[in-house]
């Protein structure tokens, strides 16, 4: 590829320093762009990895570790890095970022600003700011109030991963645990019923109280002079039962960070709509990670697969095209990313879940269950016209998490499996 890049025009525009954003500038230099590279972030940090956020409040992980570039690495690609800096709104038309330090010209750009979590669902106006987690404050104030000496007893809502990690979190520092969702079943998104009893098995056996097929119908603050926090929240489930907690935390689902786009500016469904090389309808503009619907292989639609390895891809496939365009030279049809699908992981306290594909079952799908003293294992097999069958998902819940676990072992085996079937 020729590396001679023009370094008089506006830079290469990167809203979001997360794992797809630091991608992205990864893939520009990669592919010999030198020019200007400028990065929008809303904090003063190095990237981190929000998967280690629980780690940290847990006490399992220091502060450090959260973050998995250097200073020096960073320094390395030699970007300009705009901290503290929201982006307010994105002028496609004039090519113009808009903050509040000031209007920034750029030549392309990539929208890399991921999710927050959302607490649709909690009562509103109750006085009580509820407990998410996401970002580095966000474990910061989880520690700091499941390491306070006056909280002994949590409630978690909502029945995710993050969910389940805040849970992990708070076990590890010995507090009183409910677990309350409005699902059946824990790993709501991403288990089928056999293999999340298992896991939910593991929980209770951990003492941790389920309340499921449940929410939150009322929290009511009262001040208490008495308790070490000086006030005690007493939670009313929709149920009519009552108890009484010191912290809740909630994890209700995520919300992408796209006010800034303006409406019709860019195709958009629930995220922004990419080709296979993360452009969006605008031929200037890209876009990675939570904010992304690409192509999802199982169903052939476009949705968004919110996992880190999936916006560390795309986040280099958008910087590499945009290399590829600025030298005037056609991206190498290899590089075009046809798809992906959810792939997951996730242990707590010894237990041990693998999920990746679909969970989703209908006339031409069904599940195939395989349960021993070790694993409960669910294939999602779909039938196919000709009488072939594919494996379309999977799910494992293993009672121990130790290296070596042939869990693991099947659990590779089977994702490249489905990566094989379906990404023909």
């Amino acid at each position: 590829m020729n590396n001679q890049t023009d370094n008089t025009q506006a830079p290469v525009t990167i809203i979001g320093f997360g794992i797809g954003g630091f991608n992205a500038c990864i893939g520009l230099r990669t592919s010999g762009y030198t020019g200007p590279i400028r990065v929008f972030s809303t904090t003063n940090t190095l990237p981190y990895s929000p998967i280690l956020t629980s780690y940290y409040a847990g006490g399992m992980k220091e502060y450090e570790d959260c973050f998995p570039w250097s200073q020096e690495e960073v320094d390395e690609l030699e970007i300009e890095i705009m901290r503290n800096c929201p982006v307010e709104n994105l002028d496609v038309q004039a090519h113009v970022v808009h903050t509040g330090q000031g209007e920034f010209p750029y030549s392309k750009c990539v929208i890399a600003t991921g999710s927050v979590p959302t607490p649709v669902g909690f009562p509103k106006d109750c006085g009580y700011e509820p407990i998410m987690l996401r970002t580095m404050e966000d474990a910061e104030r989880l520690r700091n109030a499941i390491t306070n000496p006056g909280c002994t007893r949590m409630l978690v809502s909502g029945a995710s991963m993050v969910s389940l990690k805040t849970l992990e979190a708070c076990l590890k520092r010995n507090l009183d645990m409910t677990l309350v969702g409005i699902n059946p079943h824990v790993l709501d998104m991403n288990a089928l019923p056999e293999a999340a009893q298992r896991f939910e098995k593991s929980l209770i056996a951990q003492g941790v109280e389920l309340r499921l097929s449940q929410s939150i119908k009322d929290v009511e603050v009262i001040t208490d002079d008495m308790h070490p926090l000086g006030r005690r929240l007493k939670v009313t489930f929709a149920n009519g039962d009552t108890d009484e907690f010191d912290e809740i935390a909630v994890a209700h689902g995520m919300r992408n960070n796209l006010e800034f786009v303006e409406k019709d500016s860019l195709e958009m469904d629930r995220g922004l709509l990419v080709n296979e090389y993360m452009r969006t309808s605008d031929p200037d503009v890209y876009a990675a990670g939570d904010v992304v619907q690409a192509t999802e292989l199982i169903s052939g639609e476009k949705r968004i697969v919110g996992i880190w390895n999936n916006a560390a891809r795309q986040g280099a496939c958008a910087g590499r095209t945009i290399a590829y365009e600025l030298a005037g030279e056609t991206i190498p049809a290899e590089y075009a990313l046809r798809g992906s699908f959810a792939m997951n992981t996730i242990q707590v306290m010894g237990a041990l879940f693998i999920s990746a594909g679909t969970i989703e079952l209908g006339e031409t799908r069904h599940a195939e269950i395989e349960e021993n003293d070790a694993m409960t294992i669910v294939r999602i097999i779909q039938d196919e016209p000709d009488g072939t069958r594919r494996l379309a998902g999977f799910n494992i819940t293993c009672d121990e998490d130790k290296e070596g676990n042939e869990a693991y072992d099947l659990g590779a085996m089977l994702t490249m499996q489905i990566e094989r079937d379906f990404a023909r």
